[in-house]
């Protein structure tokens, strides 16, 4: 192996040992408060994803296998502590196959936290990084974008694609802006569509269900019958895990299955996410990261004219892309 590797390698380690001695006097501390070991915790983060970062920086060029490696040992090393937090607990354990599924968002959602110790401390300093901060801040983006949409289409038919946990539905209902629309959410998996059920509780009869898969959509290039016709298309997350071509492929068939007129609202986490080496290295949370104009050019691909297309964030400086796509 190169000296320089081993020196970084070595250094790395060190780091992540102290780290390790940080969180074990942490758990043994009973006398500090709940804000200290939150700002302790927070502080021994980002001294670690520093160095994680400079580690990638000189391992990715020359040795990515290394790299990939070099991660694995880490949450090896750490995942015992991470997943005091359900929430990265479920990450990286994947019980639906991949890192972001309904219930992990739902408990961001919720605010759910562990209530004590350590755990709550990892959970804060969590549910304080921008990444989450943009999640939840996605959700009330789409929001504030359907609700007068909505109220200006007479019985507009609103589709919720990948819909995960439908907390976006249930506050809609609850808010009372849904107006007279009519809402299909679609999941692939059969799981998240019951959990969504249960959610929307006394609403779930006014919504429609569909079990469908948005790669075979992508392939077909055409949406499923039900989705047809669509007044309003929206995606919270779906985007952030599809290669180019396939997310190109997917918004060709969203765009023909649209009625004329027809609008799309579609997020993609932007380039320049803070917390990207958190999820990476602690989560084995993985996401497509794109830039605008990267974002923006598959929109075009697929057939969007340019005047058609709108791209925000989520929130004032925030981390989502958010492009609204107009159908002729």
């Amino acid at each position: 192996m190169d000296a320089g590797i081993s020196s970084h390698l070595g250094s790395f380690y060190q780091d992540v040992a102290a780290f390790q001695s940080l969180v074990d006097g942490l758990e043994h501390e009973t006398a500090s408060t709940p804000h200290t070991q939150t700002s302790m915790l927070g502080h021994g983060l980002e001294t670690l994803m520093r160095s994680a970062d400079e580690l990638a920086s000189h391992l990715a060029p020359c040795a990515p296998q290394l790299l990939r490696d070099t991660q694995s040992t880490f949450r090896r090393l750490t995942s015992s502590f991470f997943c005091k937090s359900p929430n990265i607990e479920r990450a990286l354990t994947k019980p639906r196959g991949y890192a972001g599924d309904h219930a992990l968002l739902d408990m961001y959602y919720t605010d759910a936290r562990t209530s004590s110790g350590v755990g709550r401390a990892l959970d804060d300093v969590l549910y304080g990084t921008p990444a989450v901060r943009a999640v939840v801040n996605r959700k009330e983006y789409v929001k504030r974008w359907i609700a007068p949409r909505v109220n200006r289409r007479s019985c507009a038919k609103v589709i919720d694609l990948a819909c995960g946990p439908c907390r976006l539905e249930r506050d809609l209902f609850d808010a009372g802006r849904v107006a007279d629309a009519q809402l299909t959410v679609v999941d692939q998996d059969p799981e998240a569509l019951a959990y969504a059920r249960r959610v929307l509780g006394p609403y779930a009869d006014m919504v429609n269900f569909i079990e469908a898969n948005a790669i075979q959509m992508a392939r077909a290039r055409a949406v499923p019958a039900a989705m047809a016709g669509a007044s309003l298309t929206v995606s919270l997350g779906l985007f952030d895990y599809l290669p180019r071509a396939i997310a190109v492929n997917l918004l060709r068939a969203l765009r023909s299955g649209s009625a004329p007129g027809g609008e799309l609202l579609i997020g993609n986490f932007a380039q320049g996410n803070p917390t990207r080496t958190f999820m990476e290295w602690a989560a084995d949370w993985v996401l497509i990261h794109r830039s605008d104009e990267e974002f923006l050019q598959l929109f075009l691909d697929a057939g969007f004219a340019p005047e058609d297309l709108t791209c925000e964030r989520e929130a004032e400086g925030g981390l989502v892309l958010m492009v609204t796509a107009r159908v002729p």
